[in-house]
């Protein structure tokens, strides 16, 4: 049997390994954490990653766990006028599949279950790979190592594969941050937890709630600018005052929202940029999701992306007898459209965070449904 290592066990590494295992294949992930483990964030998931969730047979989990949003709403942030609202009760009929809000831990949870920690091997951290004698050498940072005949990289932002693999420039600040966190529904009134997502947007920042968990909790995302950053990272503490400076004179909703927050609960992290790759595969080895093409959270697709990756490498490795092969199509498969949301995604912040909010009233910019990308289904676009 082909021996195929996932390096990470993230949201794309694991939908590759299900994938893979509908394939025919026994793939091992190495994730460099002890465990999976809880994030305490949400996560929005369009329906074209959704369509390829369900193919893995997570349709009566999604439908039972996340929450359908019926509406997405844009707010001016200062005085709270509706710039825009875009129905999303048509979704099923127009896609094929929802519109989901959920806790990414529910749904990291899921997905290792489906896969099974018997084929995971945590605390390995990966610090070298060398293809000798027709094998990818593994070493990780305990001092083992191991051998595969295929190895895909899902490691990241700061993917240690890419690395080695094509010696690209190093991520930079992209002068966006993001700030998460998640509040107790009781917190706050009945709107936050409306089947809804509601954006408040001004000049370089916005704010965004939608209710997880059913009605238990309601995620925050606020993004804005900076001139510098430090560090990339999901754990870096914040104080919320310094949010609510940053959002002052907002709108009464925006101010209790942010007050609402628990102590030593808000968080926040640099947004990094890498450069474009127009090739993912090396020999036995290629990369997927943000270790491929990591993207600003803009157009909610950073997870979708890789769900979707991790969909089209099981299709591939299921059309394809010789592995080599399979790999040569996923990389052909994948590239354009990863560039194309990589690309919109990053133009994001500038459409959506205008100087005068009004013009998203007016003059509305392209979204996720005039640009197309709700329409691609990983389980049936063609393959090459």
């Amino acid at each position: 049997m082909t021996r195929i290592a996932i390096i990470g066990g993230g949201i794309g590494g694991l939908v590759a390994g299900i994938a893979l295992r509908r394939a025919g294949h026994d793939p091992v992930i190495y994730e460099r954490t002890a465990a999976f483990g809880e994030v305490g964030a949400g996560i929005s998931l369009s329906p074209n990653a959704v369509s390829g969730l369900e193919s893995l047979g997570m349709t009566d989990f999604l439908a039972a766990k996340a929450n359908e949003p019926l509406d997405q709403f844009l707010y001016h942030g200062q005085n709270g006028d509706q710039l825009m609202a875009i129905d999303r009760r048509n979704c099923r009929d127009t896609y094929g599949a929802a519109y989901y809000q959920m806790h990414r831990a529910d749904l990291l949870a899921e997905l290792e279950r489906l896969f099974g920690n018997e084929g995971c091997r945590f605390s390995k951290q990966l610090v070298g790979a060398e293809e000798t004698g027709g094998q990818v050498k593994l070493e990780f940072a305990d001092g083992t190592s191991t051998t595969a005949d295929f190895v895909i990289g899902a490691d990241g932002l700061r993917s240690k594969m890419r690395d080695i693999l094509f010696d690209t420039p190093a991520p930079v600040f992209s002068g966006h941050v993001a700030w998460r966190a998640l509040i107790p529904a009781e917190r706050l009134g009945s709107e936050a937890v409306a089947r809804s997502n509601i954006n408040h947007i001004d000049a370089d920042q916005n704010l965004v709630t939608y209710p997880v968990r059913g009605t238990d909790l309601v995620n925050m995302v606020a993004l804005t600018r900076s001139d510098d950053w430090a560090e990339e990272s999901w754990s870096a503490k914040a104080d919320k005052a310094d949010l609510a400076t940053i959002f002052s004179g907002w709108t009464p909703y925006v101010e209790k929202v942010i007050a609402a927050i628990p102590d030593g609960e808000l968080y926040r992290w640099g947004l990094f940029l890498r450069t474009p790759l127009d090739q993912w595969k090396q020999a036995s080895i290629a990369l997927l999701g943000d270790a491929a093409h990591p993207m600003l959270p803009y157009m909610g697709q950073g997870a979708s992306s890789a769900i979707e990756d991790g969909i089209v490498l099981g299709r591939c490795f299921a059309a394809e007898t010789d592995p080599d092969r399979a790999l040569a199509l996923y990389e052909k498969s994948r590239v354009k459209r990863a560039a194309f949301l990589q690309a919109e995604s990053n133009l994001g912040g500038d459409r959506l965070q205008v100087l005068d909010p009004y013009v998203l009233r007016d003059n509305p910019p392209a979204n996720e449904d005039a640009l197309g990308i709700f329409k691609y289904d990983p389980v049936t676009v063609p393959l090459g």
